[in-house]
């Protein structure tokens, strides 16, 4: 098991601690925010405080989550179990596609299936580049090819 397999398993793990409407609620008060590893999960505590603060009743009925359950929830995880739920909703920001919030919340779209998804295009087209060795300027398409296998082999390492 690589890095990402185990970084996407372990933010799944925290994120299943929390019910849908309370995942939607991280996922949107997460939008814009730049993580810092200096500060890497201690944002969230605030973030929850924050939200219901400035905008009271507005997640309660959004989402629908119940504010106490909800800080409790947050104020019970660690460190570790922090910086890896900030790390999975500021994730969705940077993750698209049809149906992404959906998915994501439903665990079928993450950082590692994104990656797999990259992995694919880029196997694929290692294949349509290998179909071309005899078209003209082969060492530039040669060249290419190995740059796209370069590519997916340092993603394969990764996932």
């Amino acid at each position: 098991m690589q890095i990402i397999t185990v970084l996407a398993q372990a933010m799944d793990a925290v994120r299943r601690k929390f019910l849908r409407g309370e995942q939607l609620m991280l996922i949107d008060i997460f939008n814009s925010t730049m993580l810092n590893p200096g500060v890497l999960g201690r944002h969230i505590v605030v973030q929850v405080e924050d939200s219901f603060a400035l905008y009271p009743g507005t997640y309660e009925e959004k989402w629908p989550v119940d504010k106490k359950t909800m800080r409790d929830k947050v104020a019970a995880l660690t460190a570790s179990e922090s910086a890896l739920l900030e790390m999975w909703a500021v994730g969705f920001w940077a993750l698209n596609g049809e149906n992404a919030i959906e998915d994501y919340v439903a665990g079928s779209l993450n950082i590692l299936t994104r990656m797999e998804e990259m992995l694919d295009l880029l196997k694929n087209a290692s294949v349509k580049l290998e179909a071309t060795k005899t078209a003209f300027k082969s060492a530039s398409i040669a060249e290419a090819r190995k740059l796209v296998e370069d590519a997916a082999e340092g993603l394969q390492e990764l996932i």
